[in-house]
């Protein structure tokens, strides 16, 4: 088996586990190489693993999803709700990695595409943002074809389950388990009386168009992907296809939530 590893480059014990994660693997007789965004691939891969956060697998994620193979995480952060392999246990993991079939399960992603052609892809969300830091955007939102409104705010968040514990849920959005299905649309600071998410199901098409005349700047998962002018549209619908975890049904969803807002003792 041939593994690619992203790691959390400036964390010194991601670097250690990924040290001890090579030798485990090359003596079961497999190669086990870096890579990541930014770096020479180095695949074919059979699966990627991410070692950090959950920042260091949604790359992985990024990464294995358009290559259409599987990921699994090494949980070196905070929470870890993608990465729930033990540091410590990397047998473990190496172990599942062998079972045939491969236990994975698949999360809803998400897609943007453009009026001029643009097409992109993300696991946590869509985002459009004021570019003009002082001046609110006045963006008009057509759902399955019909208008719904046009927001007058900072910004719009489209989320999937995945990313609804990212900045969605920053915004004031739900908390939804991340085995569902569905496409959360949240305001960032709107100046509106419909400032809350609103939870769509997983086949919905959100449309939006640009109806002032202050540009927005398309991010996905982070990562800056355009600029739309006034009149500019962005179509936003499920993923094609699921990004694949590797899993061994480790902590619970809501255990994962539990812990990320402290409420061990309440």
């Amino acid at each position: 088996m041939r593994l690619g590893l992203v790691v959390h480059a400036s964390r010194p014990s991601a670097e250690a586990v990924a040290r001890n994660l090579t030798t485990a693997a090359e003596a079961r007789g497999w190669t086990a190489v870096r890579t990541g965004l930014g770096r020479h691939a180095g695949g074919p891969f059979d699966a990627l693993v991410g070692v950090g956060g959950d920042g260091t697998l949604l790359e992985a994620a990024h990464l294995a999803h358009g290559a259409d193979i599987p990921v699994a995480g090494i949980n070196l952060g905070r929470v870890g709700y993608l990465a729930e392999f033990d540091p410590a246990r990397l047998d473990e993991l190496l172990d599942t990695l062998s079972r045939e079939p491969l236990p994975l399960i698949g999360r809803m992603t998400i897609r943007a595409t453009t009026g001029s052609g643009g097409e992109w892809h993300g696991i946590n969300d869509v985002i459009i943002e004021k570019v003009l830091s002082q001046r609110i955007v006045l963006v008009a939102v057509a759902i399955d074809g019909e208008h719904f409104t046009t927001y007058r705010a900072d910004g719009i968040i489209v989320a999937t389950p995945l990313g609804s514990t990212a900045y969605s849920l920053s915004a004031g959005g739900p908390v939804l388990d991340p085995g569902l299905e569905a496409l959360v649309m949240t305001p960032v600071a709107p100046h509106s009386l419909l400032s809350r998410s609103l939870v769509l199901g997983p086949d919905t098409t959100i449309t939006f168009t640009v109806d002032g005349d202050r540009p927005v700047r398309i991010n996905l998962d982070g990562r800056e992907a355009t600029t739309l002018g006034p009149g500019g549209t962005l179509t936003v619908h499920r993923g094609e296809r699921p990004v694949r975890f590797v899993s061994v049904g480790g902590r619970p969803f809501p255990q994962g939530v539990r812990k990320q807002f402290g409420l061990d003792h309440a």
